[in-house]
């Protein structure tokens, strides 16, 4: 019996180790992301004077309309997708300019607790076209989901 007794407390040791460890694993696992509701907006359209790049998070009337116009048409749904700044921010994704039909998708938007994480998806067409477009996507988000920094990230396949 004396023989087994270094064996059964090696056992234990291991035992308890593997215990801390899942003990340890599950209070520090990575804080979850919530989901931020949205709504996407459309008939806008990027300003042919704006020269800087366009920031993620705009906050603003006077800051959106320094790189949006509105694009209202005729017919059924030709009005531009209202904001209201009070209660609203606007994310933004612009591309360069291109000669490829290029759509881009809204795919959701996360909150880690200190930042916004706005991902989306971008379609292109093969082939070329004779005249140029700026991609570009647009959601308005409720502001008490704002947060000081917005993290664009491109879903890829």
């Amino acid at each position: 019996m004396k023989k087994y007794i270094p064996h059964i407390l090696g056992a234990i040791f291991v035992l308890v180790i593997i215990g801390a460890w899942m003990l340890i694993a599950h209070l520090v696992k990575k804080p979850s992301e919530t989901q931020v509701p949205f709504v996407a907006a459309h008939n806008y359209f990027l300003r042919n004077d704006v020269t800087e790049p366009v920031p993620a998070k705009i906050g603003s009337q006077c800051e959106f309309e320094q790189y949006f116009g509105m694009a209202a048409f005729m017919g059924k749904n030709g009005q531009p997708t209202p904001i209201d700044f009070e209660t609203q921010f606007a994310i933004a994704v612009v591309m360069p300019e291109t000669n490829h039909s290029t759509e881009l998708h809204a795919e959701s938007l996360t909150d880690d607790g200190q930042k916004l994480i706005f991902t989306y998806s971008v379609g292109v067409a093969s082939g070329e076209n004779t005249w140029t477009q700026v991609p570009m996507l647009l959601i308005f988000v409720d502001r008490q989901y704002e947060r000081n920094s917005v993290e664009l990230q491109e879903k890829t396949n």
